[in-house]
């Protein structure tokens, strides 16, 4: 069998307990109210710790997802925590809700427990208005989808504790089916009331310590515990070609019963050994090979005195069957966080991605003296007690690890994961250009994302700055509540943060509230006159894409007729300082800002930015009209060089060296000034810019007068940066050659 190409795991998410050795009082109803010795006492359990996650199952960020506060309060915290939790499976992965908004990605949903129905219909005349959506097992799923607008598969499934490994592997389908390039897999389980402690302490199936004890001699069910949890997943050449990092890779994964036994809780080992042998072949692993073969297995491991032999007889079943002798790390997370139910799976699954990933296996807690039990199957097993480092292999031998995991109704899955190395990349040294761009749903949120982007980079002062911009500007969401900071270190970034943390008006300030909905961005290309020397030098110095799309341009004006042609190029004359440059000459400075102007424009589409609409004001209106398509780069630098070119061989009509300026005045008081016999046929309007701004253009030394005249008057007067006096009524330059028209083809 062909092996098919790996999933990348792409990001991931999750809640669950912390400081799991010591399991959590109850605190969500009193349970000493519910306690009895005898666990087949009717109605009550003999369990009164359990694992509970830190987060407040009442807390919910309704206003984020635009949920109304009615609609919120019915709605399971199990799903409310889901959809928070996905969120940040997201963020994790670099995936964007405007860039997976309306697209085929896929969200499958594993639950087992529904604690808010019956708390809820405990009394029904409290019952809110949208129980019906809020309790809704479909709608875990299907509010993901609702809420970010994916169209590909939203299922939730619930095969108990192994369907969020059921999940993925659905995920999986999907994305090598083609159905999906984006798949969410997720598990979600609180608890919320003691009902299905009361269940299944009858059956023996909860450890009264509250405790899970995979393998022990002294084990006596397992340990119930919440966790919610959520991965992202691509094809590994789509998560490569977008430029994902990657956590690591899934080789396979694979399901099955156990059918019948001598109880449907009951599990079979052949079943279980056939399951992790049939992944195998399917991801074309021979476990006859050793290189094969996996160093760590991550048991279901639930602590029960029929699951965990069982379990060990399967996993020696599929790998020593055949004389093999190596050693194989066993351990479950269930002794470290509780078994999360629903989210066992995708618990088991992040841990072994963890281990893989940084090359530790983890401990094995509340591991004293072997099960008798287990004992027949252990000769080549090992449970560590603590954690150790990950076995060293040859190189060019991928980590791998095992995952198991279980439904106590028969329902296997089984996962295999391997370590994932990149391909090396030259790291850039050149300057940041890319701002640090921030945004949240509300001016609060904000503030404290700052303040925890200054402790982050404080805490990791050798962060590539380049790269942490590159983050927040391409790999995050774009939020109502945004601000930004320039920054060319790490000390600058950080004090600029807290700045804005610190400085609560600054904060204001720059703070800008847009609406998510895509903007309408209006082009506006300014004529001559903005020109310095060596604009754009840093960006055609640092950015090759930059630098090669300039000499792009250089070759269209090295292609005019030989008598046409400039004897200069657009880089030299870009990069030259302030005492050469030659930048405010009308033969130059046209082409040079229409160059400029393309070069902004390709950048700004490449970052996503494209106009609805342009307007150009003079030579602005070239690049105006390549923005709009039509003109192409070519015509575009062509006819401004050409423009340039004829410009410069126009001459005043008295022979005197032309020039413009910018007035604050209004029309009347411009062209009564124009009338004054002094400035007869000197000086002209050439455009009024608004009510009370208007451009000169005219005689150099007139021009000088006119500027001291309006400063004295206390008005507003700027001579432009041009050679030439545009614009003007006797201003009548050189008929273009007939060629002209022949170049632009």
């Amino acid at each position: 069998m062909s092996s098919p190409e790996p999933i990348a795991i792409i990001g991931t998410g999750c809640r669950f307990p912390g400081g799991s050795n010591s399991p959590s009082n109850k605190r969500r109803w009193n349970p000493e109210a519910f306690f009895h010795e005898d666990n087949e006492h009717h109605g009550t359990s003999n369990v009164q710790s359990s694992y509970f996650v830190d987060d407040d199952p009442a807390d919910f960020d309704n206003n984020f997802f635009n949920i109304q506060p009615a609609e919120a309060e019915a709605i399971d915290p199990q799903q409310r925590m889901l959809v928070e939790t996905v969120y940040e499976s997201l963020c994790s992965a670099g995936q964007t809700i405007e860039g997976l908004r309306d697209t085929p990605t896929a969200i499958i949903v594993g639950a087992m427990g529904d604690d808010w129905s019956g708390a809820l219909y405990k009394d029904w005349e409290t019952l809110p208005q949208y129980i019906a959506t809020g309790m809704g097992r479909s709608i875990m799923s299907n509010r993901i989808s609702y809420l970010f607008d994916w169209h590909g598969a939203s299922i939730t499934l619930d095969t108990a504790c192994s369907s969020s490994l059921v999940a993925v592997h659905l995920c999986i389908q999907a994305i090598r089916n083609g159905d999906s390039r984006v798949a969410v897999a997720a598990g979600t389980n609180l608890i919320l009331t003691p009902a299905l402690y009361l269940a299944e302490s009858n059956l023996h199936m909860v450890s009264t310590s509250g405790r899970s004890k995979m393998w022990d001699s002294d084990v006596d069910g397992y340990g119930r515990g919440e966790g919610v949890a959520a991965i992202v997943m691509k094809s590994l050449s789509a998560a490569i070609a977008d430029g994902d990092h990657i956590e690591c890779i899934i080789r396979a994964t694979s399901i099955n019963q156990d059918g019948k036994t001598s109880g449907i809780t009951m599990p079979n080992p052949l079943a279980q050994a056939s399951l992790i042998r049939d992944t195998y072949a399917r991801a074309g692993l021979d476990l006859d090979n050793p290189a094969h073969r996996p160093q760590f297995f991550h048991a279901h491991g639930t602590g029960t005195p029929a699951g965990d032999p069982r379990e060990a007889e399967a996993i020696s079943r599929a790998f020593y069957s055949n004389g093999a002798d190596d050693k194989l790390y066993v351990g479950s997370i269930k002794t470290i966080i509780g078994h999360t139910e629903g989210t066992a799976g995708l618990a088991s699954f992040i841990g072994s991605v963890l281990s893989v990933k940084h090359g530790v296996i983890l401990p094995n807690m509340h591991f004293n003296e072997l099960s008798p039990k287990v004992a027949p199957f252990y000769d080549h097993l090992e449970v560590p007690t603590t954690a150790k480092p990950w076995p060293k292999l040859p190189p060019g031998q991928p980590r791998r690890a095992s995952i198991n995991s279980f439904g106590f109704g028969g329902t296997n899955a089984h996962a295999i994961i391997e370590s994932y190395e990149p391909g090396y990349l030259n790291p850039s040294t050149g300057p940041v250009f890319t701002p640090l761009t921030v945004s949240a749903a509300t001016g609060k949120s904000l503030r404290e994302l700052l303040s925890s982007y200054s402790s982050y980079l404080k805490e990791n002062p050798n962060t590539e700055l380049r790269d942490f911009g590159y983050t927040l500007q391409e790999r995050r969401s774009t939020l109502a509540c945004r601000n930004y900071i320039s920054a060319s270190t790490i000390e600058e970034a950080t004090e600029k943060f807290d700045a804005l943390v610190q400085d609560e008006k600054a904060a204001e300030f720059n703070t800008k509230h847009f609406a998510v909905s895509d903007p309408r961005v209006l082009g506006v290309f300014t004529g001559q006159g903005a020109q310095w020397p060596r604009m754009g030098a840093k960006l055609v110095e640092m950015s090759p894409l930059v630098s090669r799309r300039l000499d792009e341009l250089d070759a269209m004006l090295a292609s005019l007729p030989e008598t046409d042609r400039p004897k200069w190029t657009l880089r030299e004359q870009l990069l030259m300082d302030s005492s050469s440059s030659r930048i405010y000459e009308a033969a130059l400075s046209q082409p040079l800002c229409t160059a400029v102007q393309i070069l902004l424009i390709e950048l700004l589409e490449l970052a996503g930015i494209k106009f609805q609409a342009v307007v150009g004001h003079s030579s602005g209106e070239i690049a105006a009209a390549y923005a709009a398509g039509f003109l192409s780069a070519r015509d575009a630098i062509v006819t401004a060089y050409y423009r340039g070119y004829y410009t410069h061989l126009a001459k005043s009509p008295n022979g005197a060296k032309g020039a413009m300026m910018a007035v604050g005045t209004s029309l009347d008081d411009a062209s009564e000034f124009c009338q004054l016999d002094v400035f007869e046929g000197k000086i002209q309007i050439a455009a009024q810019n608004s009510p009370s701004s208007i451009t000169l253009t005219g005689d150099e030394d007139a021009i000088d007068i006119a500027a001291e005249i309006f400063k004295d008057e206390g008005k507003f007067a700027r001579k432009l940066k041009v050679d030439f006096a545009i614009n003007r009524k006797t201003h009548k330059p050189p008929h273009p050659k007939p060629q002209l028209g022949r170049v632009l083809v």
